[in-house]
């Protein structure tokens, strides 16, 4: 089975799919087909926290970088990012980034080292595991989560309803363990054979749809890991 097989189904917020799609495409040729239905869509909290000047802002998301720096001003302001795409998105904005290695432990045993001073607060969205200023406040710091977006469940579309009605193989990338769980209802009765990709193993397991014909799990909660995944899940599928 080769890429030119398969329909790629993407339910990241569109910016994030079409980014993704071009740099699956580059390692791997292009599909058959590529459908995008995003199936959460961020919505801002109307009602932005109070920041102390001098708090230390973590961030684990994209949307969450965005969001804060349209209320803050974010020239030189330190930022403890999660991982490297989240931390090329506060740069980008104004912050000065510091990266942690991918994941909520790395970046909880990163600032448990470093301690900033001040308060630490997490921005983030109303959906969010890891419970990270629970961890950072169990270490000694002193730290709160301020829930600054939410992400709003999104109908699949037609178009992605009849890819996953077949004939052809459908591969699914998963980014979340809630896009996950919606992934799985949205694939419901789906006639295509599944090919799923996790970019974590608790993103994995999230998923509470039909059975897939092949699945893979990034080693790394990244792009890159999550690309290499879907290249050994192609090589691997039924057919190849």
């Amino acid at each position: 089975m080769t890429p030119t097989d398969i329909t790629l189904l993407l339910t990241r917020p569109r910016p994030a799919a079409l980014r993704f799609a071009a740099e699956l495409e580059a390692a791997t040729g292009p599909f058959a087909a590529t459908v995008i239905s995003p199936l959460l869509d961020i919505v801002p909290d109307g009602r932005f926290p109070g920041i102390p000047g001098d708090a230390a802002l973590v961030f684990t998301s994209e949307n969450a970088v965005a969001i804060a720096a349209s209320r803050l001003a974010p020239a030189g302001r330190r930022a403890w990012c999660v991982g490297t795409r989240t931390a090329e998105a506060a740069q980008a904005a104004g912050f000065d980034a510091v990266v942690a290695g991918g994941d909520a432990d790395a970046l909880v045993a990163l600032l448990l080292a470093e301690r900033p001073t001040g308060e630490i607060v997490h921005l983030a969205g109303a959906h969010q595991r890891g419970d990270l200023a629970e961890r950072l406040a169990a270490g000694g710091l002193t730290a709160r989560r301020a829930v600054i977006y939410d992400q709003a469940p999104v109908l699949p579309t037609a178009e992605a309803l009849a890819a996953l009605a077949g004939p052809r193989p459908v591969l699914l990338p998963l980014f979340s363990p809630r896009s996950a769980a919606l992934a799985s209802d949205m694939a419901e009765g789906a006639g295509a054979a599944l090919l799923l990709a996790a970019l974590s193993p608790a993103v994995a397991r999230g998923w509470a749809g039909p059975a897939p014909a092949a699945a893979e799990t990034a080693e790394r909660p990244d792009a890159p890991a999550m690309i290499g995944a879907i290249a050994n899940l192609i090589a691997a599928a039924p057919g190849a």
